[in-house]
């Protein structure tokens, strides 16, 4: 039989080659997860390292790969190439064997003993304290919880999942793409970059942002990614980088003028805009206002009243803010800052609950308004219809809390993508927000 050390330059461990199977029966992380009684994270991290052993990209290519070296069979799916090749036979490993000795036995009791005494041994020396972070500029250190299963809804699907489970993720869409960068994972702070290719339905890692930050702000710009700000540990940042698709590398601009993360922040006419956000202490007003071309910061108009962790959304030339934090509570407002005018206005009605950690996205006349709230507050998603001025809402796939996730729309699809439900997640869910319309070729409006 074919030996993975010995025969082949691919090297698959024997828990890597059952999630390769699974994989290539067209399982999910989570099913693969209750198959193999392992966590999902698990089944993500051997995905990333069966796809960089293999050299692929996407689940269907580790397939592919897996068939022509005749390691799995899947039905429809036929090895190419001569008829003479030879294909090895699938990786096998040998039986794991446990044995032990009675002086084996009795040095792992006396051991058990001394590692019980250690730990329960009354401490007398000194002890050390870590400095408390505001508790709405992390999800770190809440207890996980068991996450609900996912509910079949109309309108939702499920598309390949982010490689990297993360909450207060930064984002931007270029050339049809959606960049995802830093964030809050199990380990803390990330710098990790992913771009989600939907027509593809494939991820591919890219390089890291030079800082590990949560709660940035991120904006594109002339097919280039804007990521401002963000909170490090303990600390609110004034660090501005762009990354640079086309040559894959980053490059640091003009910081902001003050310390910054959990800021509202949207490109409109050749401008970025960062509102409110939190410096490290306490919740800010202030906007401030790129140029790309001359790389400096200017201050705009401050907002009516303190914001952190709002969502914001590009609307018909203006820049809406929606919910967030003021630092003592979350808040329902929605304001509109009008650029030609530097004026801030309000806009009536706001949202049904008061929310922070929300994400937003436009699509034709709506705003969609995802998830939010503290605790184990259940998300609600909201649709705001311009023309009507009226808040509704929509069904979701998920129950329980989901806060801090990216959103975006990209063609029909409203994608909400990671965040925080409960553990930090990876899910990538598709709305089909409308309906493409096609006309024949050659028609025309009636008379």
């Amino acid at each position: 039989m074919y030996n993975p050390n010995m025969a082949d330059d691919i090297k698959l461990t024997r828990r890597e080659y059952e999630i390769l199977t699974l994989m290539a029966e067209g399982l999910i992380n989570d099913e693969i997860a209750a198959r193999l009684t392992i966590s999902p994270n698990t089944v993500k991290v051997h995905g990333r390292n069966i796809f960089e052993k293999m050299g692929v990209q996407s689940r269907t290519e580790a397939t592919m790969d897996a068939v022509r070296r005749g390691w799995i069979d899947v039905p429809g799916m036929e090895q190419t190439g001569p008829e003479e090749e030879q294909v090895p036979d699938p990786p096998t490993w040998q039986p794991l064997v446990v044995s032990s000795r009675p002086w084996q036995a009795v040095a792992l009791v006396i051991a058990m003993a001394a590692f019980a005494l250690v730990l329960f041994w009354p401490q007398t020396g000194p002890s050390v304290s870590i400095a408390s972070v505001s508790d709405f500029t992390t999800d770190l250190g809440i207890p996980p919880i068991t996450l609900p299963p996912r509910q079949e809804v109309p309108r939702w699907t499920q598309r390949s999942s982010m490689p990297t489970a993360r909450a207060r993720a930064a984002a931007g869409l270029i050339d049809g793409r959606l960049y995802i960068v830093g964030g809050e994972t199990t380990a803390g702070d990330s710098d990790v970059l992913e771009v989600f290719d939907p027509t593809l339905d494939v991820w591919q890692t890219l390089p890291s942002r030079p800082i590990a930050a949560r709660a940035a702000g991120a904006a594109a710009f002339d097919e280039q990614l804007y990521v401002v700000g963000g909170c490090a540990r303990q600390e609110a940042l004034r660090q501005v980088d762009r990354f640079d698709p086309a040559t894959g590398t980053w490059q640091s601009l003009a910081p902001l003028p003050e310390r910054r993360c959990g800021l509202a922040i949207v490109s409109l006419n050749g401008r970025i805009y960062a509102a409110g956000g939190w410096d490290g202490s306490s919740v800010t007003d202030t906007l401030f206002i790129y140029d790309p071309e001359v790389d400096r910061w200017e201050e705009g108009r401050r907002l009516p009243a303190p914001r952190a962790f709002a969502a914001s959304a590009p609307v018909r030339g203006q820049m809406y803010i929606v919910g967030g934090h003021d630092g003592q509570q979350q808040r329902p407002e929605m304001w509109i800052y009008d650029p030609a005018a530097d004026t801030w206005s309000q806009q009536a009605p706001a949202l049904a609950e008061p929310r922070a950690g929300l994400a937003a996205a436009v699509s034709g006349n709506d705003i969609y308004v995802i998830g939010g709230g503290e605790g184990e507050q259940p998300h609600l998603h909201e649709r705001f219809d311009l023309m009507a001025q009226a808040w509704s809402t929509f069904d979701s796939p998920r129950s329980g809390p989901w806060r801090n996730a990216v959103a975006t729309i990209i063609g029909p699809n409203l994608y909400v993508i990671g965040g925080w439900g409960g553990d930090y997640l990876s899910a990538n869910e598709a709305y089909k927000a409308y309906e493409l319309l096609f006309l024949p070729l050659g028609a025309r409006e009636a008379d």
